[in-house]
C-alpha cells in the first residue's frame, strides 16, 4: 500500500530524470572529462539525508578542476541546488520515494560534462500476506503461500525447518508440514501444506506469521499486518439448496389425484430463489449460468441479505403465455468448502396474462326463423366457475347449458315472439387458471322472424311454374314416344321434339338450381330473398330429413333445469362449503375435478407438481384443442347431416325418376313391341337426371371434405369422383365421337348473304346471325347410340361443313331441309346442280365449331364449382361470392364470344340468365354494410333478377313446347289445337286395348293422307334434268308416284303411307297434270304450287283399278332401315 501511495511521484520524478539523462548523453558526447561520485547515498536507504562528493577529471586522469576552474551546477529531481567542487548535502527528502541527482560540470575552457544517480528512500517494513487457494475446504490437506510485499532476506530470511522451527504459527485442528516447504521466489515467495484433522466434520484453522521474520534491503524488519494471519475452514457435511419461486401454487385434483399447479398471469411473480444450506464459491453470474431457462431472459434481483447463501433473479422479456422451465446445473454450483451442490427438482410453472376471450357462435342467421337458437361458447382456455348466471341474455330466455368440456358450453336461448334478442358474457366472470379474468364476449344478435307472404308466394309460382312445365314436356314427350312406338307418327327424327334447339328444360332447372344454391352465400341476405331461395332448395335437393323434425322438438321439449344442470354443482357446494372449497365441476374430459385457489407459500406442495407436458396437455393443448375438436366434431356432424340431407331426397327424387323411367320403357315395350325413342331413349334421360343431379353431388362432397375427418374426406373425394368422371366422359365423348367428325356431322345452310343495314348487324352481335343448321350421323352407326347421347350436344353448333346458296332462292334450302326430312340425314353429298354446294369450313370455323361444343363442358364445371363453393367457405366470408362472380362471368363471355347455340332464343335467354346471376352475386360482394334504403333496394332488385331468370327461361321453354305441338298438327291449318289432341291421343294410347288402335288411326288417317303430296323440290330438280336431257320416262309420266312432302315445320313421315288403290286413276291423272306443268316450264310460286298441290292430293285419287299395278306405295322404312332414323333435324331461323 505505500508503494502504491508513491507512485503517483515516482512517475513525475522518471519523467524529469529521463530529459535529464538525454541532456547529459548529449553532452557528454562531446566532453573530454568524465565526472565520478566518490560517495553517494545506498541504491535503498532508510534516511531522509544524502551526502554526494564528486571529481572531476580529464581523459588523461588529471583532476580539470583543480585551482577553481569548473563551475558545477547541481539538480535534485529537477530543482537546481548551489553545490561546490567538494560535494553536496542533501537532508529531510522525501520519504518512500526515488530521488534522482544530476551533476553538470563546466570547465574555464568551457568544456562540459554531466553524471546522474538515483536512489529509493524506503521506510515501510516489509509484510508478509498468507494465502491459499482452499480457504473453504472439505479436504485433508491444504497448501498455503507466504507471499513478501519486497524482498526480505535480512536477519537470515523466513525459514521453517520443522513444526517447531518455523517462521509460521497454526492454531486449530491442524498442523504444518515441514517437508512441504518450498522456496517459489527466494527473498519474496513461498509454499507450505497443511494437514487438516480427519476426526472433525468442520471445523477451522488459524496460520499466522511470526514477527521479526526478516528484514529489507533497506533494513526495515518484518512487521505482521492482517494479511499475515489465514483462517482456513473445513467441511466435509452436504451443501444443500432451497430452489423455489414466489409464483402462487394452487391443488387441483386430475383424475382424483392431488396435484400443485404453479400459475400466475403477474410479471411481479415470477422470481426465482436459490437458499443454500452453506455459502457457496460461484459468483452471481455463476450461479445464473447454472440456471437453464427454456424461455425468458433471468437477472439478478438484488434484494437479499445475505449474496454468499441466498441468490435471487427475475424472468424479464418473458412471452405473454408460456410453460416455462429452470433448471439448475447444481453440480456447476460448489460451496465453498468444495462439495457440490445436492441435485434438486427443476421447477415448471405456467405463465400466462393473457385474459381468456369467449366467442358466441352459431350456425343460425341473424334473423333466423326457428325460435329456439343454439349457441356455442367458446373460451380460449379453460375456465373455472362458468354457470348460467354468467349469461346475460335480453329479448329471451336461457333454457339450456351444457358444459361440453372446460373451455366449451352449449347453450340454447329461445326467442320470445318476434323481438330482437341478444347474448354476451360481460367481462369479470370466470378466471383461468393463472387467475385471469375472461373479456367480455361477442353480443349476437338475432332477429326471429316469419317466412313472409310475399316469400311463400314467390317460390311456390316459381316451383309450381316449374314443376308444370317440367310435367306438361314430359308429357308432350311421352306423347311422341308412344305415338312414334305404334308407327302413327315417326317423330324421332325432324320433329321430334327433344331435338328442338329451343328446348331448353336442363337449362332452366340449371340456373334455378344456382339461384337456390346462393341462399348458402352470404350471413346477411335480404330476407325476402333469402327465403325466396331457401323456397327452391328442393331443387338441389336439399331438405329436412323426415326423422329429424321429431328428434329436433323432443330435443327442445326436453329442457334442463339450469338450476341444477352443472353436473354436481350444488351438491359439491353444500359438501364444501364449510370448508370454503372451490366449485367442483364434473366435465366431459375428466381430468378437472376440483380447483382449489389457495395461494401456496414457497415450500407448500400439496401434490406433484404438473410437468411442462402436462401444463402443455392440459391447459394450452388440452382443453383449447378439444374445444376446437369438439367445434370440429360438430361441424363433421353437420357436414354429414347435410350430405345425408342432399343424398337422401336425392335418391328419393333420382330413383322415383329413374323407376318411372323404366317402368315407361317395359310399358310401352310390352304395348308396342318398340322401345321408346327420344327423351325417353337411353340413357338421354339419365344424362338429364345426371346434369340435374350434379350441383347436389358436389355440395355434398364438399360437406364432408370441409369437416376434415380422414373418412369424411375420403368419402368426400369418392363422391367428388362421380361428377369428374362424368365430365371427363363427356369430353372425351365430345373429342372422339363429334369433334372428329367421324360419327357425326354438323351441316349448316350458308347462304350468299345480303347487304344488311347497320342496326341489324349490332342486333346480331348481340344475338347471333340466323342460321339452318341440323346434325347428320354417318352410315352403320346405330341411331340408338346417338339419339341416347344427343342431349350432350344436339342444341349445339359444331365444326359446320356449310352448303351455299342463294337466299332468293327458297328452293334451294327447301331442298336442302326436305332431304332429312325424308330421313337422308346420313352424311352424303347432296346432289345440288341448282346453285346448291357443300364446301369445307376454314380451320378458324373448325376450331370455332370446337369450342361450341365444349360450352357444354364448361357449363357443367360451373354447376359443380357452384355447388362446392356454396359451403365451402363460411357465410360471412365474401370470397365464395366473388369466386362464383368470376365464374359466371367466364361462362358468359365465353357464351357471348362463340355463340355455341343452334337456336338464338336459347343463346338470349341463357345470356340473360347468366347476367342476373352475376347481378345476384356482385350484389352479394357489394352489399356489407349498406344502408337500410339501400337493403331495401338491393333486395327487391335481386328478386326482380330471379323472377326476370326464370320468366325468360319459362317463355321460351313453353314457345318450344308450343312449336312442337304445332308441328305435330297437319300443316294446311298449322292448328294448336290438333296437335293438342294428337298429344292426348298419345297419351292414352298405349293403355288401349290393341284392338281399338286401328279406330284411332283411322281418325288420324284422313289427316295423314292430306299431308302427302308430290315433291316439287325433288321432281323439279328431276324432271329439270330430263329436260335438260331431252329424255322423258314414260313409265314415270303414266305412274302416280305418292312422296309425302313438308314444310320445314311438319314432323317427318317415317311411317308407311300407302295409296288408295280406289284413288289410284286420279293421282295418275294428277301426276300426269303436275309433270306437265313442270315440263313446260312452269315458274310459279312454291305458295302457288304447294295449294296446287294439295288440291291434287285431296281430288286425285280414285278406285281405278287400271293403275293399281302403276301405283308405287312409298314406304320410308324400306328405304333406311327402322333401327336407324335420323339424328338432327332441319334448324329453322329464329
Amino acid at each position: 500500500m505505500a508503494t502504491l501511495k508513491f507512485l503517483p511521484v515516482w512517475a513525475s520524478v522518471s519523467v524529469t530524470f529521463m530529459v535529464v539523462v538525454v541532456a547529459a548523453m548529449f553532452i557528454s558526447a562531446e566532453s573530454t572529462i568524465y565526472v565520478n561520485f566518490s560517495r553517494v547515498p545506498p541504491p535503498r536507504s532508510r534516511s531522509s539525508n544524502a551526502v554526494f562528493q564528486f571529481l572531476v577529471e580529464t581523459l588523461d586522469g588529471y583532476n580539470a578542476c583543480k585551482g577553481y576552474n569548473c563551475s558545477f551546477q547541481c539538480e535534485l529531481d529537477g530543482k537546481a541546488y548551489p553545490c561546490h567542487g567538494h560535494g553536496i548535502v542533501l537532508k529531510n527528502l522525501t520519504q518512500n520515494q526515488e530521488h534522482y541527482f544530476l551533476l553538470n560540470v563546466t570547465t574555464n575552457k568551457g568544456e562540459r560534462n554531466s553524471s546522474v544517480y538515483s536512489w529509493f528512500i524506503d521506510t515501510i517494513p516489509p509484510t508478509a500476506a498468507i494465502t491459499s487457494e482452499e480457504t473453504y475446504t472439505s479436504g485433508k490437506r491444504v497448501a498455503i503461500d507466504i507471499t513478501f510485499s519486497e524482498v526480505c532476506t535480512g536477519l537470515g530470511g523466513f525459514k521453517c525447518q520443522n513444526s517447531t522451527n518455523c517462521d509460521v504459527l497454526v492454531a486449530g485442528h491442524a498442523q504444518v508440514v515441514a517437508s512441504s516447504f518450498q522456496i517459489i521466489k527466494p527473498g519474496f515467495k513461498y509454499s507450505l501444506d497443511l494437514i487438516l484433522s480427519s476426526k472433525i466434520v468442520y471445523g477451522h484453522a488459524v496460520i499466522s506469521m511470526v514477527e521479526n521474520t526478516c528484514a529489507d534491503q533497506a533494513g526495515n524488519k518484518f512487521m505482521r499486518t492482517n494479511g499475515s494471519t489465514l483462517i482456513i475452514h473445513f467441511d466435509r457435511r452436504p451443501v444443500m439448496v432451497d430452489f423455489w419461486t414466489s409464483v402462487p401454487s394452487y391443488e387441483l385434483k386430475i383424475n382424483s389425484i392431488p396435484r400443485t399447479v404453479i400459475a400466475t398471469c403477474k410479471p411481479e411473480d415470477m422470481i426465482i430463489f436459490l437458499d443454500f444450506s452453506i455459502p457457496i464459491r460461484n459468483s452471481t453470474e455463476q450461479i445464473l449460468s447454472a440456471l437453464h431457462v427454456n424461455s425468458s431472459i433471468l437477472t439478478p434481483f438484488h434484494d437479499r441479505s445475505n449474496e454468499a447463501r441466498r441468490f435471487s433473479f427475475m424472468l424479464n422479456n418473458i412471452s405473454r403465455t408460456e410453460i416455462i422451465t429452470i433448471e439448475l446445473q447444481a453440480t456447476s454450483i460448489l460451496g465453498r468448502t468444495g462439495i457440490p451442490v445436492s441435485p434438486v427438482a427443476p421447477i415448471t410453472f405456467l405463465f400466462d396474462s393473457m385474459r381468456p376471450s369467449v366467442i358466441l357462435r352459431t350456425s343460425s342467421l341473424s334473423r333466423p326463423r326457428d325460435s329456439d337458437i343454439n349457441i356455442i361458447a367458446e373460451f380460449t382456455k379453460p375456465v373455472f366457475g362458468f354457470d348460467a348466471s354468467m349469461i346475460e341474455v335480453l329479448g329471451g330466455r336461457l333454457t339450456r347449458l351444457q358444459d361440453l368440456s372446460r373451455a366449451l358450453y352449449s347453450l340454447t336461448v329461445h326467442a320470445e315472439s318476434e323481438n330482437e334478442v341478444s347474448v354476451t358474457i360481460p367481462a369479470g366472470k370466470v378466471t383461468d387458471i393463472s387467475g385471469n379474468e375472461n373479456l367480455a364476449s361477442n353480443q349476437l344478435v338475432f332477429k326471429h322472424y316469419s317466412a313472409p307472404a310475399i316469400c311463400i308466394a314467390l317460390y311456390s309460382f316459381v316451383s309450381a311454374g316449374t314443376i308444370a312445365t317440367s310435367l306438361i314436356a314430359a308429357m308432350v314427350l311421352l306423347s311422341s314416344a308412344n305415338l312414334e312406338a305404334i308407327s302413327i307418327l315417326a317423330l324421332g327424327g325432324a320433329n321430334c321434339p327433344t331435338s328442338n334447339p329451343s328446348m331448353n328444360l336442363n337449362g332452366m332447372v340449371g340456373h334455378l338450381q344456382v339461384f337456390a344454391l346462393t341462399s348458402w352465400f352470404s350471413a346477411d341476405q335480404p330476407v325476402k330473398y333469402l327465403e325466396t331461395t331457401r323456397g327452391l332448395r328442393w331443387l338441389i335437393p336439399h331438405h329436412k330429413l323426415p326423422w329429424t323434425d321429431s328428434d329436433t322438438s323432443s330435443s327442445i321439449s326436453e329442457k334442463e333445469n339450469l338450476s341444477g344442470r352443472t353436473n354436481g354443482l350444488s351438491e359439491h357446494n353444500s359438501r364444501n362449503r364449510d370448508h370454503q372449497l372451490p366449485t367442483k365441476i364434473t366435465t366431459r374430459s375428466g381430468w378437472l375435478h376440483n380447483h382449489q385457489h389457495n395461494i401456496s407459500r414457497a415450500n407448500i406442495v400439496y401434490g406433484l407438481p404438473l410437468s411442462s407436458i402436462e401444463y402443455f396437455s392440459y391447459f394450452l393443448r388440452g382443453e383449447p384443442m378439444s374445444a376446437s375438436m369438439v367445434v370440429k366434431g360438430m361441424e363433421n356432424y353437420k357436414g354429414w347431416q347435410d350430405m345425408e340431407m342432399n343424398l337422401f331426397w336425392l335418391g328419393i327424387g333420382g330413383g322415383c325418376l329413374i323407376l318411372a323411367h323404366v317402368f315407361i320403357i317395359l310399358f310401352l315395350r310390352r304395348r308396342t313391341g318398340k322401345p321408346p325413342r327420344g327423351s325417353f331413349s337411353v340413357p338421354r334421360f339419365e344424362l338429364f337426371i345426371l346434369i340435374l343431379l350434379l350441383p347436389c353431388l358436389s355440395q355434398s362432397s364438399a360437406y364432408l371434405i370441409k369437416g376434415g375427418s380422414t373418412r369424411g374426406i375420403i368419402t368426400g373425394v369418392l363422391l367428388l369422383a362421380i361428377p369428374a368422371a362424368f365430365i371427363l366422359s363427356v369430353s372425351l365423348f365430345i373429342t372422339i365421337v363429334i369433334n372428329s367428325g367421324k360419327f357425326a356431322q354438323y351441316k349448316e345452310f350458308n347462304q350468299v348473304p345480303n347487304q344488311e343495314v347497320w342496326y341489324k348487324n349490332l342486333w346480331f352481335l348481340f344475338v347471333g346471325k340466323p342460321t339452318t343448321g341440323k346434325w347428320f350421323y354417318r352410315d352403320g352407326l346405330p341411331s340408338s347410340f346417338l339419339s341416347g347421347f344427343g342431349i350432350l350436344f344436339d342444341n349445339c353448333k359444331g365444326s359446320p361443313v356449310l352448303v351455299l346458296g342463294d337466299q332468293h332462292e327458297l328452293n334451294t334450302m327447301t331442298k336442302w331441309t326436305e332431304s332429312g326430312q325424308r330421313g337422308n340425314e346420313r352424311i352424303k353429298g347432296v346432289n345440288s346442280e341448282d346453285s346448291n354446294e357443300e364446301n369445307k369450313n376454314s380451320i378458324f370455323r373448325r376450331v370455332l365449331g370446337c369450342m361450341q361444343q365444349y360450352y357444354i363442358i364448361l357449363d357443367l364445371l360451373r354447376r359443380v364449382g357452384m355447388g362446392m363453393i356454396s359451403v365451402a367457405y363460411p357465410p360471412e366470408k365474401t370470397s365464395k361470392s366473388l369466386f362464383a362472380l368470376v365464374i359466371t362471368l367466364l361462362q358468359f363471355i365465353y357464351l357471348f364470344t362463340i355463340k355455341p347455340y343452334i337456336s338464338r332464343s336459347v343463346h338470349v335467354v341463357e345470356s340473360v340468365s347468366l347476367l342476373c346471376e352475376a347481378g345476384v352475386f356482385g350484389i352479394f360482394v357489394i352489399q356489407s354494410g349498406s344502408k337500410s334504403t339501400e337493403a331495401r333496394t338491393l333486395e327487391l332488385i335481386m328478386i326482380v333478377l330471379l323472377l326476370l331468370t326464370f320468366i325468360a327461361q319459362l317463355i321460351n321453354q313453353w314457345y318450344a313446347m308450343v312449336n312442337t305441338l304445332l308441328r305435330l298438327s297437319k300443316p294446311q291449318t298449322n292448328s294448336l289445337r290438333h296437335g293438342l289432341k294428337l298429344a292426348a291421343k298419345g297419351l292414352i294410347l298405349p293403355f288401349l286395348p290393341k284392338k281399338h288402335w286401328p279406330s284411332v288411326v283411322s281418325t288420324f288417317s284422313q289427316t295423314e293422307t292430306e299431308q302427302l303430296s308430290v315433291n316439287p323440290a325433288s321432281s323439279g330438280t328431276e324432271l329439270g334434268r330430263r329436260k335438260r336431257a331431252g329424255y322423258m320416262d314414260p313409265v314415270s309420266a303414266m305412274t302416280a308416284t305418292v312422296v309425302p312432302v313438308q314444310s320445314p315445320h311438319t314432323p317427318s313421315p317415317n311411317v308407311t303411307e300407302r295409296q288408295d288403290p280406289r284413288n289410284s286413276k286420279a293421282a295418275t291423272n294428277a301426276h300426269i297434270e303436275v309433270e306437265g306443268i313442270w315440263l313446260t316450264g312452269h315458274k310459279a310460286g312454291i305458295n302457288d304450287e304447294l295449294k296446287m298441290l294439295r288440291e291434287l292430293a285431296k281430288a286425285g285419287f280414285s278406285r281405278d283399278d287400271r293403275v293399281d299395278e302403276a301405283s308405287t306405295s312409298y314406304t320410308l322404312d324400306a328405304q333406311l332401315p327402322s333401327d336407324e332414323p335420323y339424328l338432327g333435324i332441319p334448324k329453322p331461323r329464329y
